[in-house]
């Protein structure tokens, strides 16, 4: 079974954590996300073009299912880590931005 942990998920610092909130908001990452899936997509219809009749066809399948398998992992790993590092650099700069309530009798008498 595979480890399901982020990458690099105790060894970025906060600083690379930003970058990869930068590189997340940035518009290019939404065709980097398409070009992951696409990869993704042509491993899955190279099994599914494999020919049953072909000589060596069992072994091949399992090499095939075993590539498509991998870049699937790899590609979600990837994307989800990203996230995983993003989502713990927005709740920061939320916590920060939040000012505590002020006292609202204190308030009214300045």
């Amino acid at each position: 079974m595979a480890d399901k942990t982020p990458l690099l998920s105790d060894e970025l610092t906060e600083a690379q954590k930003v970058l990869l909130l930068g590189l997340k908001q940035h518009p290019g990452y939404l065709v980097f996300e398409l070009m992951l899936g696409a990869a993704c997509k042509r491993a899955t219809e190279d099994v599914i073009k494999l020919d049953p009749i072909e000589e060596g066809y069992e072994r091949k399948l399992k090499a095939l299912q075993s590539k498509a398998r991998e870049r699937n992992e790899f590609s979600l790993l990837v994307l989800k880590s990203i996230d995983w590092h993003s989502q713990g650099v927005a709740i920061e700069k939320r916590e920060q931005k939040e000012e505590p309530e002020q006292n609202r009798i204190v308030k009214g008498l300045k």
